[in-house]
């Protein structure tokens, strides 16, 4: 039951982050200008975390759909503390949000890649 909450969660919030992204929405466009990132940049992401978040909703009932948005998710969110540490120079409360879907996924990735008997 644990692991379909952590999925769903996981799902949802970055859905949410994905349509933000894809619908440019204005506060994510300024924020991608001050990473330094190309706007297609923006949309591709977008694209990624929406295609994670149908893949983990899917790894409920099949859990190499939850470990594959898992590395994804994982590598995703690599990027994110990358982003806020390293190119936005910003404080280490705003790389909250990536940290703990990066730390869901791992434990996600974990749980399901578990051999079952």
């Amino acid at each position: 039951m644990i692991s379909i909450v952590m999925k769903i969660s996981l799902a949802v919030f970055m859905l949410i982050g994905g349509f933000i992204k894809i619908m440019r929405v204005p506060f994510q466009v300024e924020h991608w200008q001050h990473y330094q990132y190309p706007l297609w940049f923006l949309s591709v992401t977008g694209f990624l975390e929406i295609v994670g978040a149908l893949g983990m909703i899917g790894g409920i009932w099949n859990r190499y759909f939850a470990v594959g948005s898992g590395v994804l998710f994982f590598i995703l969110m690599i990027g994110a503390i990358h982003t806020h540490i390293f190119r936005a120079h910003q404080s280490v409360t705003m790389i909250i949000p990536a940290s703990i879907c990066l730390i869901v996924s791992i434990i996600i990735i974990i749980w399901e890649s578990k051999v079952r008997f």
